[in-house]
């Protein structure tokens, strides 16, 4: 049996096509692909892109009270879970485009699916509880 390789070439451009072609227009309807998390006191939300890239961070006057340290491990745990909801959302966009095979390389990206019940109220200080404040107490 011959291959035509030229044929399945033409075939394997064509598909590449019509899926960059879907999911260019399926992103078009997400409009930007993003994540936001906010601390569970919302003192730190930090925004970022697919892949993690920060384009917003925003501290308000009390989290300044943790200390430097506090602060910055709070600023990177915020922006991990922004991370993993950027991710949701790419995942969400594309998978249907990909399918299955696709899926995987999705997820080795980064970008997999979010649960459901991903929230912001239940986030903790990754430091503990600041000195002077009770456990589960808000400001």
């Amino acid at each position: 049996m011959d291959i035509d390789i030229d044929r399945e070439l033409d075939s394997v451009a064509a598909k590449v096509e019509r899926t960059s072609a879907e999911a260019a227009e399926r992103l078009g309807r997400f409009g930007p692909v993003s994540g936001r998390a906010s601390s569970g006191d919302g003192g730190v939300t930090v925004e970022v892109k697919p892949g993690g890239l920060p384009t917003e961070i925003v501290i308000a006057p009390h989290a300044l009270r943790q200390g430097s340290e506090a602060l910055a491990a709070q600023i990177m745990a915020v922006a991990a879970h922004a991370t993993r909801r950027a991710g949701g959302a790419m995942h969400a966009a594309l998978a249907p485009v990909l399918g299955p095979g696709g899926e995987k390389h999705l997820a080795s990206l980064g970008y997999e699916p979010v649960d459901e019940d991903d929230s912001d109220a239940d986030y903790d200080n990754p430091l503990g509880t600041p000195p002077g404040r009770l456990p589960g107490r808000r400001r």
